[in-house]
């Protein structure tokens, strides 16, 4: 429990009570995206109804990071987190008003006709989501990858609570608590931001490449997770489960399996090592397919619940690692997360878009069909887990390797001075002229890295941005131009 306590240390009660809003998020997530319980308040929907509303939630979270990828690396930080959070809970608020329309009308109407205004819903609902994703992300990128880690688990376990809660009320309540839980969510989120300490954001090329070439292969085994949650999860509304049973089958994996996650967290002093999570998450998830054709629904969406426990492994691994790659690198949050919710959102809407026109090949007289299907989805997973192998990477990037004689660490103003005209001059940004210094005091990439407290790979890439930019290749020649500079 001292994990807990380091965690939360110099962290008033109330900020830790606020940071609840993230499960509160989750819970909606739950109920809207990753079963009906939202559309049940219109009664028997069909699978086709939910499958569209879900293609529309997923279609405008798609252009909503693509909008923020392309901001982001122009956006400042210091934007006001209240207008995010307005304009985030506006997009959600006209996605539940037209919801709710529809479902006002749905006992008067075809259901035919409020299908239509369910997409529009959807759109609008998928567009809230993916704004108060990325606020989260930000706050998230506040904390160190064990804190991460922490954060994360328990808002998991916290959300699993209140999701049960939340399965115990009746059909027509689901929509107005859902719509409570995003918006208490928005104001939490907001009351975080405002507590801790903001990041001070800052783009390089050289660090945005690196910290993508070191989260490429988590981003690619979590996007093949999300194309087969998208397809289980349209599989399996063409089975005949009731909504009850496939909440509490999937309340109660979820729950061990991430206990299973947090039990080390709490008690192992090492630094988790994330990577190898996913040779558990990625089985896991095949399993799901490969249970299929012997259960199909004989054990209460098991076969599903499976395929979905793979995907949320992967997801809060992913997470925990662009939180800890955006604390390491200063980079915009909204950037990095952006880049890899595009993948992994691209890929269940690929899942779910095959699932809504061939899961009707999926049936149970039908295993030939699907055994083809299986093993093909199962060969891509085995071969993710061989991309996910740890490669060392060789060579310092340093000359050869050879550290070159320090100078001495200059602590006066003069040396201070020149780095800061340097940069001025060159346009470097602050991290890099905090680097700057460090380089002209003789210190090797693993030395700042000491200093700064962040991964050695990060320091990197840092200095491989100072050296375009200053026109040099190598650390002496750094020292020289500052020796020489006025």
């Amino acid at each position: 429990m001292n994990r807990l306590r380091e965690m939360f240390a110099g962290i008033r009660a109330r900020d830790v009570a606020f940071m609840g809003g993230y499960a509160l998020y989750l819970v909606f997530g739950y109920m809207s995206f990753e079963s009906p319980t939202v559309l049940t308040s219109l009664g028997q929907t069909g699978a086709h109804v939910e499958s569209l509303f879900l293609v529309a939630v997923v279609a405008a979270r798609l252009v909503v990071y693509l909008v923020m990828m392309a901001v982001a690396r122009r956006a400042s930080n210091r934007s006001s987190s209240l207008t995010a959070i307005v304009v985030c809970a506006g997009a959600a608020a006209t996605g539940f008003v037209v919801t709710r329309m529809a479902f006002q009308f749905a006992g008067y109407v075809p259901l035919e006709a409020l299908v239509p205004w369910l997409v529009f819903g959807g759109l609008f609902f998928g567009a809230g989501d993916a704004l108060i994703n990325l606020l989260w992300a930000r706050f998230c990128g506040t904390f160190d990858l064990r804190q991460a880690y922490l954060f994360v688990l328990l808002s998991n376990v916290a959300s699993l609570v209140v999701y049960f809660l939340v399965t115990l009320l009746p059909s027509p309540a689901m929509l107005p608590v859902g719509a409570v839980l995003f918006f208490a969510s928005a104001w939490f989120c907001k009351k975080c931001l405002d507590a801790r300490a903001p990041i001070a954001e800052e783009y390089s090329a050289p660090v945005f490449k690196g910290a993508l070439s070191a989260l490429w292969r988590p981003m690619l085994g979590t996007a093949i997770l999300s194309f087969m949650s998208g397809l289980m999860l349209q599989v399996s509304a063409r089975q005949d489960i009731p909504l009850a049973t496939f909440q509490q089958t999937a309340l109660v994996t979820q729950a061990v399996v991430i206990v299973a996650l947090l039990l080390p967290a709490l008690f192992v002093k090492s630094r988790p090592s994330l990577g190898s999570v996913y040779k558990v998450a990625l089985p896991l998830s095949a399993a799901g397919f490969l249970l299929l054709p012997l259960i199909w629904n004989g054990v209460g969406g098991l076969a599903n619940a499976c395929a979905q426990l793979g995907t949320l492994v992967a997801s809060i691994i992913l997470w925990c690692m662009l939180a800890n790659a955006v604390h390491d690198t200063k980079l915009p949050a909204a950037l990095l997360f952006s880049c890899s919710l595009v993948c992994t959102n691209a890929a269940r809407m690929a899942g779910t878009l095959l699932g809504l026109f061939k899961a009707d090949s999926f049936g149970q007289g039908n295993l030939e069909l699907t055994a083809v299907a299986l093993v093909a989805v199962y060969l891509v997973a085995m071969v993710s887990m061989f991309l996910f192998k740890d490669k060392k990477l060789e060579g310092s990037g340093e000359g050869d390797g050879k550290a070159a004689m320090p100078v001495a660490e200059r602590q006066g103003d003069a040396l201070a001075d020149r780095c800061a005209s340097l940069a001025q001059a060159h346009g470097l940004t602050p991290r890099e002229s905090e680097i700057l210094v460090h380089l002209g005091q003789g210190r090797t990439a693993r030395a700042v890295s000491e200093k700064l407290v962040v991964s050695e790979n990060t320091v990197k890439y840092h200095i491989k941005s100072i050296y375009q930019k200053l026109d040099v290749h190598s650390r002496d020649e750094v020292i020289d131009l500052i020796e020489h500079s006025e």
